[in-house]
């Protein structure tokens, strides 16, 4: 682990001096102190990557059990995991803002994803973003039509994986960075200690969080919202 003068230069170098930046930082390391110990629990359950598991919480909601993607105008994606609701069925998932069943589903389909396509992080990171089918129909240079008739891959090219949308790519890129960061400077288990937090990693995790805040620049469209749980989710 690096010395702590060197983390600190590290986060002045990227947040500067600037108030809001700072407040914006002490927000992030706080919800991420609050979600650790459900992230290392789950990933300990299910036997995945508690910094892979990280990584998605991170890049998916800044760690915002109340986040809402929108799509056309229409809410798509919800809570911490940002799970659409076919997903959320398929594991079982009822409440997608409480974030200890949010990270327990998502730990679940990480497993799977891991799985899926033989322990490669950057498919799942993919398969998280677009889709497992996507990801599948690039990787075997296949068409996949979906139900609504949309075509994914209709030239059937062979990527390895990875679909070439520049939201995707740049998603695997991101989400790289972030784990290399992370599984370079904590430990590889980390534990949950008796009074439930996590032993020695909570402060140096949520740290990091803040330190690669910057590279994550959504679109406009793809921006996350906290709102009220919308009714139609439970519908």
């Amino acid at each position: 682990m690096k010395p702590n003068f060197v983390i600190a230069a590290f986060l002045l170098l990227v947040l500067g001096t600037d108030v809001q930046a700072q407040n914006s930082f002490e927000k992030l390391r706080a919800r991420a102190r609050s979600i650790e110990p459900f992230i290392v629990a789950a990933a300990t359950r299910y036997g995945v990557d508690a910094h892979l598991l990280w990584t998605i919480a991170y890049l998916e909601s800044r760690f915002q059990p109340k986040a809402i993607s929108y799509k056309d105008g229409r809410p798509c994606a919800f809570g911490l995991m940002q799970f659409v609701p076919a997903t959320a069925r398929q594991y079982g998932l009822r409440n997608p803002y409480n974030p200890r069943e949010a990270i327990d589903a998502a730990a679940r389909y990480i497993r799977d994803l891991l799985k899926r396509f033989d322990g490669r992080g950057d498919l799942v990171l993919a398969a998280y973003n677009a889709g497992e089918g996507t990801v599948e129909a690039y990787r075997e240079g296949r068409k996949l039509v979906l139900p609504n008739g949309k075509v994914i891959n209709p030239n059937a090219i062979r990527t390895g994986g990875i679909p070439p949308y520049a939201e995707t790519q740049a998603y695997v890129a991101r989400g790289t960075f972030v784990y290399q960061n992370i599984i370079h400077q904590l430990p590889s288990n980390p534990r949950i200690d008796s009074h439930g937090g996590q032993s020695g990693t909570s402060i140096y995790i949520s740290n990091l969080g803040s330190s690669i805040r910057p590279i994550h620049q959504r679109k406009e469209s793809e921006k996350k919202e906290v709102t009220q749980p919308p009714s139609l989710y439970a519908n």
